[in-house]
């Protein structure tokens, strides 16, 4: 009997996933030949980070921890009526995203943070971005470096990388046995035409959520509020919890 187990991503806070691969590694689970992970977005620069060079990853998490909070500031505080303040700015300032540009900004981020190494179809890993040209989500295979500046653009900040961007903002979570994602929208009152636009968005994405949170045998969401969004430890801490929950429910 194989075991998938899948990460939501569109927030940086889920670079403290480094805790639930703790959790799944104090039980052996990472050792099952029939595992596979499947992340989208952020989740996947811990799985690349742990499967690669586990001795150091949550040390190496822990300082980059400060940096994508200001590299990924468009999401780092994560809010609705916030994102749809930056929406509105942007729209007022008639800004686009430089596609080049937004494009650099992301390798020299990467690079500086990933391992050059090859991900390939066998690997437990699975790391999902979405196809905007064919409308369909996608599992990358290839150069660690490439397969992440694919899988992290993101509305608002960053522009699709060759037409790809972080299939969490499009599908939410990928289907698996066991989910864990971090529950952060809040309802919020709309205002203006951009406030309409961002909650049918979210909308969507929550109703795809739903859907396959339900198909799972097992799901835990982490909900984080106040100074927890700032602190590492504690939110690797919560994936790590998280993963024992889904460890006791699932095997």
């Amino acid at each position: 009997m194989s075991l998938r187990i899948s990460l939501g991503g569109d927030i940086p806070h889920y670079l403290g996933a480094i805790g639930l691969l703790n959790a799944l590694s104090e039980k052996k689970v990472t050792e099952r030949e029939d595992l596979e992970i499947h992340c989208s977005g952020f989740s996947c620069i811990p799985l690349i980070l742990w499967t690669y060079q586990r001795n150091n990853s949550y040390n190496i998490l822990s300082t980059m921890w400060g940096e994508a909070s200001k590299f990924f500031k468009g999401i780092s505080k994560p809010s609705l009526p916030d994102i749809g303040k930056d929406i509105l700015l942007l729209y007022k300032m008639q800004k686009k995203v430089d596609l080049e540009s937004s494009r650099q900004k992301l390798s020299e981020f990467v690079e500086k943070w990933i391992p050059n190494v090859e991900i390939e179809e066998h690997d437990k890993i699975k790391i999902h971005a979405f196809n905007l040209d064919k409308k369909q989500n996608e599992i990358l295979y290839g150069n660690a470096r490439e397969v992440l500046i694919h899988a992290l653009p993101y509305p608002i900040d960053f522009a699709p990388v060759d037409g790809y961007i972080s299939s969490s903002w499009v599908v939410g979570i990928p289907e698996g046995d066991g989910i864990i994602y971090i529950d952060w929208y809040v309802p919020f009152e709309p205002r203006r035409a951009t406030d309409f636009l961002l909650m049918a968005t979210f909308a969507r994405t929550s109703s795809l959520i739903k859907r396959v949170t339900e198909k799972a045998k097992v799901t835990v969401s982490i909900r984080l509020s106040g100074s927890a969004f700032t602190d590492f430890r504690y939110v690797s801490n919560r994936f790590y919890l998280a993963g024992k929950e889904l460890i006791e429910k699932c095997l």
